[in-house]
Protein backbone atom coordinates (compact mmCIF):
# COMPACT_ATOMS: atom_id res chain seq x y z
CA UNK A 1 0.00 0.00 0.00
CA UNK A 2 0.97 3.44 -0.96
CA UNK A 3 -0.58 4.80 1.90
CA UNK A 4 -3.65 4.93 4.25
CA UNK A 5 -7.12 5.70 3.42
CA UNK A 6 -8.03 6.34 7.19
CA UNK A 7 -6.93 8.92 9.36
CA UNK A 8 -7.08 9.24 13.58
CA UNK A 9 -7.11 12.52 14.80
CA UNK A 10 -8.86 14.41 18.05
CA UNK A 11 -11.42 15.97 16.89
CA UNK A 12 -10.13 18.90 19.71
CA UNK A 13 -7.40 19.51 17.46
CA UNK A 14 -9.53 19.79 14.60
CA UNK A 15 -11.56 21.80 15.65
CA UNK A 16 -8.92 24.24 17.30
CA UNK A 17 -7.02 23.97 13.42
CA UNK A 18 -10.61 24.94 12.14
CA UNK A 19 -11.04 28.07 13.84
CA UNK A 20 -7.20 28.99 14.32
CA UNK A 21 -5.74 28.21 11.18
CA UNK A 22 -7.06 28.01 7.56
CA UNK A 23 -4.33 24.95 7.25
CA UNK A 24 -6.87 22.72 9.65
CA UNK A 25 -9.21 22.86 6.46
CA UNK A 26 -6.98 19.75 4.81
CA UNK A 27 -6.83 17.66 7.61
CA UNK A 28 -10.65 18.50 8.52
CA UNK A 29 -11.88 17.29 5.18
CA UNK A 30 -9.58 14.58 4.21
CA UNK A 31 -10.45 12.91 7.11
CA UNK A 32 -13.81 12.81 5.25
CA UNK A 33 -12.03 11.10 2.13
CA UNK A 34 -11.26 7.69 1.84
CA UNK A 35 -9.60 6.91 -1.41
CA UNK A 36 -8.72 3.97 -3.50
CA UNK A 37 -6.89 3.54 -6.60
CA UNK A 38 -8.17 1.77 -9.99
CA UNK A 39 -7.27 -1.95 -9.92
CA UNK A 40 -7.08 -3.02 -13.34
CA UNK A 41 -6.86 0.68 -14.61
CA UNK A 42 -4.49 3.82 -13.92
CA UNK A 43 -6.50 6.49 -12.52
CA UNK A 44 -7.82 7.04 -8.61
CA UNK A 45 -10.83 6.24 -6.60
CA UNK A 46 -12.48 8.08 -3.98
CA UNK A 47 -15.61 6.56 -2.02
CA UNK A 48 -16.90 6.67 1.41
CA UNK A 49 -14.80 7.61 4.58
CA UNK A 50 -13.52 5.43 7.31
CA UNK A 51 -13.24 7.46 9.99
CA UNK A 52 -11.72 6.84 12.86
CA UNK A 53 -11.68 9.32 15.80
CA UNK A 54 -10.18 8.91 18.88
CA UNK A 55 -13.78 9.48 21.08
CA UNK A 56 -13.97 5.95 22.34
CA UNK A 57 -17.33 5.74 20.98
CA UNK A 58 -17.22 2.97 18.48
CA UNK A 59 -16.54 -0.51 18.71
CA UNK A 60 -13.57 -1.56 16.14
CA UNK A 61 -15.80 -4.58 15.46
CA UNK A 62 -18.03 -2.79 13.66
CA UNK A 63 -15.88 -0.52 11.15
CA UNK A 64 -16.84 -1.16 7.75
CA UNK A 65 -20.94 -2.00 9.08
CA UNK A 66 -22.14 1.41 6.94
CA UNK A 67 -25.15 2.29 9.86
CA UNK A 68 -22.55 2.64 12.41
CA UNK A 69 -20.91 4.55 10.33
CA UNK A 70 -23.37 6.82 10.30
CA UNK A 71 -23.16 7.37 14.13
CA UNK A 72 -19.72 7.76 13.98
CA UNK A 73 -19.93 10.85 11.94
CA UNK A 74 -23.10 12.24 13.77
CA UNK A 75 -20.89 11.48 16.61
CA UNK A 76 -18.08 13.14 15.01
CA UNK A 77 -19.93 16.17 14.25
CA UNK A 78 -21.20 16.80 17.47
CA UNK A 79 -17.57 16.24 19.16
CA UNK A 80 -15.99 19.14 16.66
CA UNK A 81 -18.74 21.52 17.48
CA UNK A 82 -18.30 21.58 20.92
CA UNK A 83 -14.41 20.73 21.08
CA UNK A 84 -13.76 23.34 18.55
CA UNK A 85 -15.21 26.10 21.18
CA UNK A 86 -13.43 24.10 24.04
CA UNK A 87 -9.93 23.81 22.47
CA UNK A 88 -10.12 27.78 20.68
CA UNK A 89 -11.27 28.89 24.49
CA UNK A 90 -7.78 27.73 25.29
CA UNK A 91 -5.64 28.34 22.18
CA UNK A 92 -6.91 31.52 20.77
CA UNK A 93 -9.69 33.47 22.38
CA UNK A 94 -10.26 36.00 19.15
CA UNK A 95 -11.40 32.35 17.10
CA UNK A 96 -14.04 31.84 20.17
CA UNK A 97 -15.56 35.21 19.72
CA UNK A 98 -15.76 35.01 15.92
CA UNK A 99 -17.01 31.60 16.16
CA UNK A 100 -19.45 32.97 18.68
CA UNK A 101 -20.69 35.88 16.70
CA UNK A 102 -20.57 34.34 13.09
CA UNK A 103 -20.16 36.88 11.31
CA UNK A 104 -22.25 36.97 8.52
CA UNK A 105 -21.49 39.28 6.56
CA UNK A 106 -18.74 37.90 5.03
CA UNK A 107 -21.74 35.97 3.01
CA UNK A 108 -21.21 37.37 -0.22
CA UNK A 109 -24.68 38.70 -1.52
CA UNK A 110 -26.47 37.97 -4.98
CA UNK A 111 -27.38 41.48 -5.34
CA UNK A 112 -29.92 42.74 -8.26
CA UNK A 113 -28.77 43.11 -11.00
CA UNK A 114 -25.39 42.43 -10.36
CA UNK A 115 -23.43 39.08 -11.61
CA UNK A 116 -21.33 36.89 -9.41
CA UNK A 117 -19.07 34.20 -11.51
CA UNK A 118 -17.18 31.65 -9.72
CA UNK A 119 -14.74 29.34 -11.19
CA UNK A 120 -13.63 25.74 -9.86
CA UNK A 121 -10.62 24.09 -11.68
CA UNK A 122 -9.16 20.37 -10.54
CA UNK A 123 -7.92 17.42 -11.61
CA UNK A 124 -9.10 13.58 -10.57
CA UNK A 125 -6.51 13.41 -8.10
CA UNK A 126 -6.84 16.34 -6.79
CA UNK A 127 -7.08 16.47 -2.96
CA UNK A 128 -6.57 12.68 -2.43
CA UNK A 129 -4.44 11.38 0.59
CA UNK A 130 -1.35 9.87 -1.76
CA UNK A 131 2.02 10.29 -1.59
CA UNK A 132 1.65 9.80 -5.75
CA UNK A 133 0.52 11.96 -8.30
CA UNK A 134 -1.64 9.84 -10.21
CA UNK A 135 -2.50 6.66 -7.83
CA UNK A 136 -3.78 5.93 -4.67
CA UNK A 137 -3.53 3.20 -2.63
CA UNK A 138 -6.82 1.76 -0.40
CA UNK A 139 -7.20 -0.38 2.57
CA UNK A 140 -9.73 -3.82 3.17
CA UNK A 141 -12.03 -1.55 4.55
CA UNK A 142 -12.68 0.45 1.51
CA UNK A 143 -12.90 -3.20 -1.05
CA UNK A 144 -15.25 -4.22 1.81
CA UNK A 145 -17.89 -1.32 1.72
CA UNK A 146 -17.62 -1.45 -2.10
CA UNK A 147 -18.81 -5.18 -2.08
CA UNK A 148 -21.33 -4.92 0.71
CA UNK A 149 -22.70 -1.76 -0.85
CA UNK A 150 -26.81 -3.38 -1.36
CA UNK A 151 -27.33 -0.52 -3.79
CA UNK A 152 -24.72 -1.70 -6.06
CA UNK A 153 -23.50 -5.73 -6.12
CA UNK A 154 -26.71 -6.97 -6.39
CA UNK A 155 -27.88 -5.22 -9.19
CA UNK A 156 -24.30 -6.25 -10.82
CA UNK A 157 -24.80 -10.43 -10.12
CA UNK A 158 -28.60 -9.67 -11.44
CA UNK A 159 -27.02 -7.78 -14.57
CA UNK A 160 -24.33 -10.60 -15.03
CA UNK A 161 -26.72 -13.55 -14.37
CA UNK A 162 -29.42 -12.19 -16.97
CA UNK A 163 -26.47 -11.61 -19.98
CA UNK A 164 -24.70 -14.91 -19.39
CA UNK A 165 -28.50 -16.99 -19.42
CA UNK A 166 -29.37 -14.58 -22.53
CA UNK A 167 -28.23 -17.07 -25.13
CA UNK A 168 -30.57 -19.81 -26.90
CA UNK A 169 -30.12 -22.88 -27.93
CA UNK A 170 -27.35 -25.32 -27.92
CA UNK A 171 -24.07 -24.14 -27.06
CA UNK A 172 -24.72 -20.84 -26.17
CA UNK A 173 -25.06 -20.94 -22.45
CA UNK A 174 -22.73 -19.49 -19.87
CA UNK A 175 -20.27 -22.16 -20.47
CA UNK A 176 -19.73 -21.19 -24.42
CA UNK A 177 -18.74 -17.37 -23.16
CA UNK A 178 -15.47 -15.69 -21.73
CA UNK A 179 -15.89 -13.04 -19.14
CA UNK A 180 -13.66 -10.40 -18.48
CA UNK A 181 -13.55 -8.33 -15.01
CA UNK A 182 -11.22 -4.85 -15.17
CA UNK A 183 -10.67 -4.23 -11.69
CA UNK A 184 -11.13 -7.29 -10.00
CA UNK A 185 -9.63 -6.45 -6.66
CA UNK A 186 -8.85 -8.88 -3.94
CA UNK A 187 -12.16 -10.52 -3.62
CA UNK A 188 -12.19 -11.00 -7.48
CA UNK A 189 -15.96 -10.38 -6.75
CA UNK A 190 -17.47 -10.12 -10.04
CA UNK A 191 -15.34 -12.86 -11.81
CA UNK A 192 -16.06 -15.03 -9.02
CA UNK A 193 -19.58 -14.43 -9.49
CA UNK A 194 -18.95 -15.25 -12.98
CA UNK A 195 -17.54 -18.64 -12.29
CA UNK A 196 -20.08 -19.04 -10.02
CA UNK A 197 -22.94 -18.78 -12.83
CA UNK A 198 -21.05 -21.13 -15.34
CA UNK A 199 -19.17 -18.76 -17.49
CA UNK A 200 -16.26 -21.17 -19.62
CA UNK A 201 -13.47 -18.84 -18.88
CA UNK A 202 -13.09 -15.31 -16.87
CA UNK A 203 -10.14 -13.52 -16.99
CA UNK A 204 -9.70 -10.85 -14.05
CA UNK A 205 -7.15 -7.55 -14.54
CA UNK A 206 -5.43 -6.05 -11.55
CA UNK A 207 -2.83 -3.21 -11.96
CA UNK A 208 -1.71 -4.12 -7.86
CA UNK A 209 0.93 -6.92 -7.76
CA UNK A 210 -0.28 -7.29 -4.23
CA UNK A 211 -3.94 -6.84 -4.83
CA UNK A 212 -3.47 -9.48 -7.54
CA UNK A 213 -1.62 -12.17 -5.27
CA UNK A 214 -4.47 -12.02 -2.82
CA UNK A 215 -7.30 -12.71 -5.87
CA UNK A 216 -5.34 -15.41 -6.35
CA UNK A 217 -5.31 -17.43 -3.28
CA UNK A 218 -8.90 -16.11 -2.78
CA UNK A 219 -9.94 -17.57 -6.20
CA UNK A 220 -7.68 -20.21 -5.44
CA UNK A 221 -9.72 -21.00 -1.83
CA UNK A 222 -12.83 -20.85 -3.34
CA UNK A 223 -11.99 -23.51 -5.81
CA UNK A 224 -12.11 -21.42 -8.94
CA UNK A 225 -8.48 -21.14 -10.12
CA UNK A 226 -8.94 -23.43 -13.05
CA UNK A 227 -11.92 -21.00 -14.52
CA UNK A 228 -10.18 -17.45 -13.37
CA UNK A 229 -7.01 -16.57 -14.57
CA UNK A 230 -5.78 -13.35 -12.88
CA UNK A 231 -3.63 -10.53 -15.11
CA UNK A 232 -1.53 -8.24 -13.19
CA UNK A 233 -1.29 -4.89 -14.91
CA UNK A 234 -2.95 -2.00 -16.09
CA UNK A 235 -5.89 -2.89 -18.49
CA UNK A 236 -4.72 -1.01 -21.15
CA UNK A 237 -1.38 -2.54 -21.14
CA UNK A 238 -2.47 -6.13 -20.93
CA UNK A 239 -3.19 -8.62 -23.56
CA UNK A 240 -5.68 -11.62 -23.43
CA UNK A 241 -3.94 -15.04 -23.46
CA UNK A 242 -3.79 -15.79 -27.60
CA UNK A 243 -5.06 -12.20 -28.37
CA UNK A 244 -8.76 -14.29 -27.02
CA UNK A 245 -11.30 -11.39 -26.79
CA UNK A 246 -14.17 -11.60 -24.12
CA UNK A 247 -17.91 -11.94 -24.52
CA UNK A 248 -18.80 -9.64 -21.55
CA UNK A 249 -16.85 -7.16 -19.98
CA UNK A 250 -17.40 -6.10 -16.17
CA UNK A 251 -16.01 -2.92 -15.80
CA UNK A 252 -17.28 -0.92 -12.42
CA UNK A 253 -14.43 1.80 -13.24
CA UNK A 254 -17.50 4.74 -12.46
CA UNK A 255 -15.94 7.45 -9.91
CA UNK A 256 -18.38 9.70 -8.44
CA UNK A 257 -17.59 11.80 -11.21
CA UNK A 258 -18.15 9.33 -13.34
CA UNK A 259 -15.61 9.75 -15.45
CA UNK A 260 -13.05 10.81 -12.82
CA UNK A 261 -11.60 7.09 -12.65
CA UNK A 262 -10.46 7.38 -16.58
CA UNK A 263 -13.62 5.48 -17.80
CA UNK A 264 -13.12 6.93 -21.38
CA UNK A 265 -9.73 6.06 -22.04
CA UNK A 266 -9.94 2.68 -20.33
CA UNK A 267 -13.39 1.45 -22.18
CA UNK A 268 -12.03 3.32 -25.40
CA UNK A 269 -8.87 0.91 -25.66
CA UNK A 270 -11.12 -2.34 -24.22
CA UNK A 271 -13.59 -1.46 -27.33
CA UNK A 272 -10.55 -1.71 -30.00
CA UNK A 273 -8.99 -4.47 -28.23
CA UNK A 274 -10.69 -6.89 -25.41
CA UNK A 275 -14.05 -7.94 -26.87
CA UNK A 276 -15.48 -9.68 -29.42
CA UNK A 277 -18.83 -7.24 -29.88
CA UNK A 278 -18.10 -3.43 -28.83
CA UNK A 279 -21.09 -2.17 -30.14
CA UNK A 280 -23.57 -4.37 -28.65
CA UNK A 281 -24.60 -2.65 -25.08
CA UNK A 282 -25.78 -5.74 -23.80
CA UNK A 283 -22.20 -6.95 -23.49
CA UNK A 284 -20.89 -4.08 -20.89
CA UNK A 285 -21.63 -3.96 -17.40
CA UNK A 286 -22.54 -1.66 -16.94
CA UNK A 287 -23.22 0.02 -20.68
CA UNK A 288 -23.63 3.43 -19.10
CA UNK A 289 -22.70 5.70 -16.68
CA UNK A 290 -23.44 9.04 -16.12
CA UNK A 291 -22.97 12.45 -13.70
CA UNK A 292 -25.98 14.58 -12.01
CA UNK A 293 -25.12 18.06 -10.72
CA UNK A 294 -27.06 21.04 -9.31
CA UNK A 295 -26.10 24.22 -7.31
CA UNK A 296 -25.49 23.11 -3.26
CA UNK A 297 -25.81 24.36 -0.29
CA UNK A 298 -22.94 23.51 2.62
CA UNK A 299 -23.53 24.02 6.35
CA UNK A 300 -19.94 24.55 7.34
CA UNK A 301 -19.17 27.03 4.50
CA UNK A 302 -21.07 29.13 6.19
CA UNK A 303 -20.04 28.41 9.79
CA UNK A 304 -16.21 28.78 8.71
CA UNK A 305 -15.43 32.31 7.76
CA UNK A 306 -12.67 34.82 7.39
CA UNK A 307 -10.66 35.73 8.32
CA UNK A 308 -9.99 32.90 10.55
CA UNK A 309 -10.67 30.21 7.90
CA UNK A 310 -9.31 30.39 4.70
CA UNK A 311 -11.21 27.86 1.75
CA UNK A 312 -8.96 29.20 -0.95
CA UNK A 313 -6.81 26.63 0.53
CA UNK A 314 -8.53 23.88 -1.26
CA UNK A 315 -9.50 25.80 -3.76
CA UNK A 316 -8.56 22.81 -6.18
CA UNK A 317 -9.60 20.15 -3.78
CA UNK A 318 -13.33 19.66 -4.20
CA UNK A 319 -14.99 18.40 -0.48
CA UNK A 320 -16.22 14.82 -1.34
CA UNK A 321 -19.43 13.78 1.32
CA UNK A 322 -20.75 10.95 2.33
CA UNK A 323 -23.75 10.89 -0.21
CA UNK A 324 -26.22 10.33 3.17
CA UNK A 325 -24.40 13.37 4.82
CA UNK A 326 -27.29 16.65 5.69
CA UNK A 327 -25.01 19.10 5.53
CA UNK A 328 -24.95 19.68 1.91
CA UNK A 329 -28.24 20.56 0.16
CA UNK A 330 -29.51 21.06 -3.06
CA UNK A 331 -31.19 24.31 -4.44
CA UNK A 332 -33.08 23.11 -7.56
CA UNK A 333 -33.59 19.92 -9.66
CA UNK A 334 -30.35 17.77 -10.78
CA UNK A 335 -29.56 18.16 -14.59
CA UNK A 336 -27.21 15.64 -16.09
CA UNK A 337 -23.96 16.62 -17.29
CA UNK A 338 -21.85 13.99 -18.49
CA UNK A 339 -23.19 10.35 -20.41
CA UNK A 340 -20.52 7.70 -21.10
CA UNK A 341 -22.25 5.53 -23.23
CA UNK A 342 -19.99 2.37 -23.14
CA UNK A 343 -20.71 0.77 -26.79
CA UNK A 344 -20.70 4.09 -28.50
CA UNK A 345 -17.94 5.27 -27.08
CA UNK A 346 -16.33 5.76 -30.87
CA UNK A 347 -18.87 8.28 -31.15
CA UNK A 348 -18.10 9.94 -27.91
CA UNK A 349 -14.76 10.48 -29.11
CA UNK A 350 -15.16 11.43 -32.58
CA UNK A 351 -17.71 14.01 -31.04
CA UNK A 352 -15.53 15.93 -28.95
CA UNK A 353 -13.15 17.03 -32.16
CA UNK A 354 -9.91 15.77 -30.27
CA UNK A 355 -9.02 13.25 -32.72
CA UNK A 356 -6.45 10.65 -30.73
CA UNK A 357 -5.76 12.84 -27.91
CA UNK A 358 -9.31 12.62 -26.06
CA UNK A 359 -10.84 16.01 -25.53
CA UNK A 360 -12.85 18.48 -23.74
CA UNK A 361 -16.89 17.79 -23.66
CA UNK A 362 -18.79 21.67 -22.49
CA UNK A 363 -22.10 21.86 -21.55
CA UNK A 364 -24.31 24.57 -20.23
CA UNK A 365 -26.55 24.18 -17.49
CA UNK A 366 -29.52 26.69 -16.43
CA UNK A 367 -30.87 26.50 -12.73
CA UNK A 368 -33.50 28.35 -10.74
CA UNK A 369 -33.14 28.14 -7.07
CA UNK A 370 -36.70 26.47 -5.72
CA UNK A 371 -38.46 28.36 -2.64
CA UNK A 372 -39.53 25.01 -1.55
CA UNK A 373 -36.08 23.47 -1.28
CA UNK A 374 -35.03 26.44 0.45
CA UNK A 375 -37.33 26.02 2.87
CA UNK A 376 -36.52 22.35 3.52
CA UNK A 377 -32.79 23.13 4.00
CA UNK A 378 -33.59 25.57 6.73
CA UNK A 379 -35.17 23.21 8.74
CA UNK A 380 -32.27 20.21 8.14
CA UNK A 381 -29.84 22.60 8.72
CA UNK A 382 -31.23 24.35 11.87
CA UNK A 383 -30.73 20.39 12.95
CA UNK A 384 -27.28 19.95 11.87
CA UNK A 385 -26.27 23.21 13.42
CA UNK A 386 -28.17 21.81 16.98
CA UNK A 387 -26.78 18.86 16.73
CA UNK A 388 -23.36 20.93 16.64
CA UNK A 389 -24.39 22.26 19.98
CA UNK A 390 -25.11 25.80 18.81
CA UNK A 391 -28.00 27.38 20.64
CA UNK A 392 -31.38 27.52 19.35
CA UNK A 393 -31.17 31.47 18.34
CA UNK A 394 -27.95 31.11 16.21
CA UNK A 395 -28.58 27.62 14.96
CA UNK A 396 -31.99 28.91 13.07
CA UNK A 397 -30.20 32.48 12.49
CA UNK A 398 -27.41 30.92 10.67
CA UNK A 399 -29.56 27.80 9.21
CA UNK A 400 -31.28 30.74 6.97
CA UNK A 401 -28.16 32.26 6.06
CA UNK A 402 -26.98 29.04 4.67
CA UNK A 403 -30.21 27.27 2.98
CA UNK A 404 -29.89 31.06 1.04
CA UNK A 405 -26.66 30.17 -0.27
CA UNK A 406 -24.40 28.51 -2.93
CA UNK A 407 -21.09 26.99 -1.77
CA UNK A 408 -20.64 25.24 -5.38
CA UNK A 409 -22.04 22.84 -7.99
CA UNK A 410 -22.77 19.20 -6.49
CA UNK A 411 -21.65 15.78 -8.30
CA UNK A 412 -22.51 12.37 -8.35
CA UNK A 413 -22.91 9.64 -10.76
CA UNK A 414 -25.87 7.47 -12.06
CA UNK A 415 -25.21 3.94 -13.21
CA UNK A 416 -26.75 2.00 -16.41
CA UNK A 417 -26.43 -2.17 -16.19
CA UNK A 418 -28.30 -4.05 -19.05
CA UNK A 419 -30.82 -6.59 -17.76
CA UNK A 420 -32.31 -9.60 -19.77
CA UNK A 421 -33.72 -8.00 -22.58
CA UNK A 422 -32.49 -4.97 -25.14
CA UNK A 423 -34.99 -3.18 -23.65
CA UNK A 424 -34.59 -3.96 -19.80
CA UNK A 425 -32.02 -2.35 -17.42
CA UNK A 426 -30.77 -2.09 -13.80
CA UNK A 427 -30.14 1.52 -12.51
CA UNK A 428 -27.39 2.48 -9.58
CA UNK A 429 -28.69 5.61 -7.98
CA UNK A 430 -25.60 7.56 -5.60
CA UNK A 431 -28.17 9.71 -4.45
CA UNK A 432 -32.13 9.71 -4.64
CA UNK A 433 -33.57 9.88 -8.36
CA UNK A 434 -35.32 12.48 -9.56
CA UNK A 435 -34.82 14.73 -6.60
CA UNK A 436 -31.25 13.83 -5.64
CA UNK A 437 -31.89 13.73 -2.45
CA UNK A 438 -29.20 11.97 0.19
CA UNK A 439 -29.06 8.27 0.79
CA UNK A 440 -27.34 5.26 1.36
CA UNK A 441 -24.56 4.68 -1.07
CA UNK A 442 -20.20 3.85 -1.17
CA UNK A 443 -19.91 6.40 -3.91
CA UNK A 444 -19.45 10.14 -3.20
CA UNK A 445 -21.33 13.56 -3.84
CA UNK A 446 -18.90 15.93 -4.93
CA UNK A 447 -18.34 20.06 -4.42
CA UNK A 448 -16.08 22.13 -6.07
CA UNK A 449 -16.34 25.04 -2.71
CA UNK A 450 -16.28 27.94 -5.34
CA UNK A 451 -15.33 30.96 -3.37
CA UNK A 452 -13.58 31.99 0.07
CA UNK A 453 -17.48 32.52 0.85
CA UNK A 454 -20.50 31.35 -0.14
CA UNK A 455 -22.79 33.20 -2.65
CA UNK A 456 -25.89 34.27 -0.22
CA UNK A 457 -29.33 35.85 -0.53
CA UNK A 458 -30.24 33.48 -3.14
CA UNK A 459 -34.44 33.68 -3.40
CA UNK A 460 -36.53 31.03 -5.22
CA UNK A 461 -36.96 31.99 -8.73
CA UNK A 462 -33.18 33.37 -9.12
CA UNK A 463 -31.24 31.56 -12.01
CA UNK A 464 -27.80 29.99 -11.83
CA UNK A 465 -25.99 29.45 -15.02
CA UNK A 466 -23.10 26.57 -14.82
CA UNK A 467 -20.55 25.68 -17.85
CA UNK A 468 -18.71 22.45 -17.48
CA UNK A 469 -15.79 21.19 -19.09
CA UNK A 470 -14.28 17.78 -18.68
CA UNK A 471 -11.43 16.96 -20.23
CA UNK A 472 -10.91 13.63 -20.22
CA UNK A 473 -7.72 12.35 -22.42
CA UNK A 474 -7.76 8.90 -24.59
CA UNK A 475 -5.08 7.45 -22.27
CA UNK A 476 -4.81 6.36 -19.28
CA UNK A 477 -1.79 8.26 -18.47
CA UNK A 478 -3.52 11.27 -17.59
CA UNK A 479 -6.12 12.15 -14.65
CA UNK A 480 -9.16 13.94 -16.13
CA UNK A 481 -9.50 17.40 -15.68
CA UNK A 482 -12.52 19.45 -14.40
CA UNK A 483 -13.40 22.98 -14.96
CA UNK A 484 -17.07 24.39 -13.98
CA UNK A 485 -18.19 28.18 -13.90
CA UNK A 486 -21.21 29.03 -12.22
CA UNK A 487 -23.12 32.81 -12.70
CA UNK A 488 -25.46 34.01 -10.10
Amino acid sequence: MRCTVSRTLSSAVVGCWLLCSGEGVTAFLSSRTCTRTRTGTSTTRPRTPTLKWNNGSHDQDQEHDQEDETVRVDSRRRDLFSSAIAASAVAASAAVASWSIIDMNHVQPAMAFTTTRLTAQWDASSGLNSNEKEFVAFDMSAYTAMRDDPSRTPLFKKSLFDRLNAGRGPGRGPESQTVLDLGTGPFALFAIMAAEMGAGKVYAIEANPEVANYARKFIQKQGFDDVITVLDGYSTDVTLPNNEKADIVVAEICGSISSEEGAYGTILDAHKRLIKDPTNAANWIPNRIQTWAAPASYTLHNLFVPPEFDWTKIANEPVRFNCRDLGLALLDEPQCVEDITFADIDILKSSTGSGSKGGTRSKTLSFKASGDRITDNTSVFFDEYRKGRLDKEKASSLATKAARSCSGIAFWPRIYLPGSSDSSEYVINSRTHPEGGPQKSHWQTVLPVMGATPVGGIQGGDVIEVTCNFDTPEGTNKSPKYTVVAEF
